[in-house]
């Protein structure tokens, strides 16, 4: 039997209204979720006014247009962390209330890139990982008040195995038009692949149990162009302009919910477990971002660059802005340092009291660090980024209730990059 989302919803809110909801599951509530490249994520991702090595394919592909020589660059291995805390989300018998934490984590090579002269201009060819999520949890609570009389939560165990990355591959152009302007173009293929398993299991003082298990499959195609723009108008100082959006073309999305709730009076035998299911094709609407950078060369050892992004409004997304400071200093001619700072703001609006599953609001603000070592012609980069936010979430479904959360995330990165 297939019915719509909306009603899979509706019923498993009527079965139990302080189960947690599913929500969703994704970080589809920022935009800026993993930094790519390592001289650009040590600059905070403030890499749109100068972009002259493989990331630029992603960041501004005209940077690469300056790209001296045939360069390779690769993130060996990038891992990644982020724990999200959810304030006072369930209150036990005595009173007391619980937060509810959910980790993820990841280890996989995030970027990839090489540029080559081709033609009168340069040819890039690159792979990103621009999101990814995995979450494998067990979390079990103990003795949590109900709405039922007398009949308390004795055992509530949560189960979650959440994967879903994002996935940019593809080639890019650039034309150096003179020393101080120049275009260029990438065309990205897009794929989401994401998978949503979760079990709840509720069992009751006087023997009930409410069981219920959540499947999500998704994979979408796509693509993304990135048209980009870089000019120096002065010997020190650099701006670059680049535009991008993401198009999905097609989308499998699968969705199914199994339970089995002795507790209700809703169905004539509490027996019974239901399955429902539901399937769909409808495309996710990304909006157009438009990145504005500039960069300072004060000396030959010193850079400064700063970014602005926009984020038109899309799909009830609101329009937000994005910031990345950037620094970077050469002691050395084989050791430089860089550090940077990001914002990654919520595009979700903020939560009201009168309202009822809301999804959450959380800006978040970041650093990064990086060192890399140079000889002859490579280089090898380590790094990291720390990120911290604070904002509002609404977990409990058809509750007004609002709980505090909090994002912490970490990522380490290693990475490589060779030019002859």
């Amino acid at each position: 039997m297939k019915i719509s989302n909306a009603k899979i919803y509706y019923m498993i809110c009527c079965c139990l209204i302080f189960f947690v909801a599913p929500g969703v599951f994704a970080d589809d509530f920022h935009y800026v979720n993993m930094l790519v490249g390592d001289r650009a994520a040590g600059l905070g991702g403030a890499y749109t006014a100068i972009s002259d090595d493989p990331a630029g394919c992603f960041y501004n592909p005209a940077g690469i247009a300056f790209t001296p020589y045939i360069s390779l660059s690769a993130s060996a291995n990038a891992f990644s962390t982020s724990v999200k805390t959810y304030k006072h989300a369930l209150r036990d018998v005595n009173g007391n209330t619980l937060d509810w934490e959910q980790e993820s984590s990841s280890l996989l090579p995030n970027f990839f890139g090489m540029v080559r002269k081709f033609g009168s201009g340069k040819l890039g060819l690159s792979y990103a990982v621009s999101d990814s999520i995995q979450r494998r949890q067990k979390q079990t609570f103990y003795n949590i008040k109900s709405i039922y009389p007398d009949n308390n939560i004795e055992t509530y165990t949560i189960n979650i195995n959440d994967n879903d990355k994002t996935y940019l591959f593809g080639p890019s152009y650039a034309y150096e038009f003179s020393d101080s302007f120049s275009i260029g173009a990438t065309l990205y293929v897009y794929y989401r692949d994401l998978e949503i398993i979760r079990t709840q299991l509720l069992q009751f003082e006087q023997g009930q149990h409410y069981l219920i298990n959540y499947y999500e499959r998704k994979a979408d195609w796509g693509y993304k162009p990135i048209l980009g723009v870089i000019w120096e108008p002065l010997d020190k100082l650099a701006i670059g302009l680049s535009f991008s959006k993401i198009y999905v073309t097609s989308s499998d999305h699968e969705e199914q919910v199994i339970f089995r709730n002795t507790l209700s009076t809703t169905f004539s035998d509490t027996n019974t477990i239901s399955l429902q299911s539901s399937m769909d094709s409808e495309e996710d609407k990304f909006p157009l971002a438009t990145s504005l950078g500039v960069a300072y060369f004060a000396s030959p050892r010193l850079l400064l660059s700063g970014d602005i992004r926009y984020y038109e409004e899309v799909s009830g997304k609101e329009a937000i802005y994005n910031l990345s400071l950037g620094t970077e200093y050469y002691f050395t001619d084989t050791l430089a340092a860089r550090a940077g700072f990001f914002t990654d703001k919520a595009n979700t609006p903020s939560l009201s009291s009168s309202n009822v599953n809301q999804p959450e609001h959380i800006d978040i603000y970041g650093v990064t660090l990086s060192l890399s070592l140079f000889h002859r012609m490579s280089s090898i980069t380590l790094g990291m980024s720390y990120g911290l936010g604070e904002g509002e979430a609404q977990i409990v479904a058809n509750s007004t209730t609002i709980q505090d959360a909090e994002i912490e995330n970490l990522a380490v990165y290693i990475s490589a990059a060779y030019s002859y």
